[in-house]
């Protein structure tokens, strides 16, 4: 995968009917206000989406279904997050990248990078918790269960509700051990990730912003990455 120029990343927007940032970016990209023809989602864009939960696909549809247009006419990469996972039946004609495949190799500049959503290089009992509300078939189970939709609404007001911007504590140092993590894999020039919400850049490590905390994504052009303003 090689990075196009004018290529934007977008992370962790967290779109639910109070955050509307996610929509507003790709009304503008599909208006060609924001001129681009590759586009990273690079996870947690939906408070919450499962291509088995039929409540949160139904709040969310018109914003899928603004996705599925520009697919059209955009190559866009979606990195499942820990929000928005199970999605190939939702998307099918986007380029899936799941947890389990993540970090993704691409390229720009002669240069090789890792992209992931973040929520990598975790303890056993999430990775445990995330292999779960992975399993398609528990998730049916759960849907089936959801009768008018008791337990989708109630996580719903749940992650409405959630407060989930901060300043991280330390970030220098959490962003060394990051890059030995990932280094652990293959030693690569650059990391992009989300998850942590911090807006972070460096010549070796990339936080990207959180769309939903300061309306900010992030453009590739003339062989530079940037933060730009929604």
């Amino acid at each position: 995968m090689i990075i196009q120029n004018n290529a934007i990343f977008i992370a962790d927007a967290h779109y639910n009917r109070k955050r509307t940032q996610f929509k507003e970016i790709l009304l503008k990209i599909l208006s060609e206000e924001i001129a681009t023809k590759q586009i990273f989602l690079m996870g947690d864009m939906f408070d919450f989406l499962s291509g088995d939960i039929e409540y949160f696909q139904k709040i969310n549809k018109e914003v899928t279904s603004l996705i599925n247009d520009l697919s059209t006419t955009h190559e866009i990469i979606y990195l499942e997050g820990n929000h928005d996972f199970n999605l190939i039946d939702i998307f099918p004609t986007l380029n899936i990248i799941k947890r389990e495949d993540q970090p993704y190799i691409a390229s720009y500049d002669g240069k090789k990078i890792f992209l992931a959503h973040g929520d990598i290089f975790t303890p056993f009992a999430y990775n445990f918790y995330s292999s779960i509300i992975r399993n398609r078939n528990f998730m049916k189970f759960i849907n089936f269960i959801d009768k008018n939709y008791f337990l989708s609404k109630y996580v719903e007001e749940k992650l409405i509700n959630k407060k989930i911007c901060h300043i991280q504590n330390n970030f220098l140092g959490f962003v060394h051990n990051r890059i030995i993590n990932y280094h652990t894999i293959e030693k690569i020039d650059l990391i992009i990730e989300g998850h942590f919400h911090q807006g972070y850049l460096s010549d070796r490590y990339i936080n990207l912003p959180s769309l939903a905390c300061d309306n900010r994504y992030m453009i590739y052009k003339n062989n530079q990455f940037s933060f730009n303003t929604l």
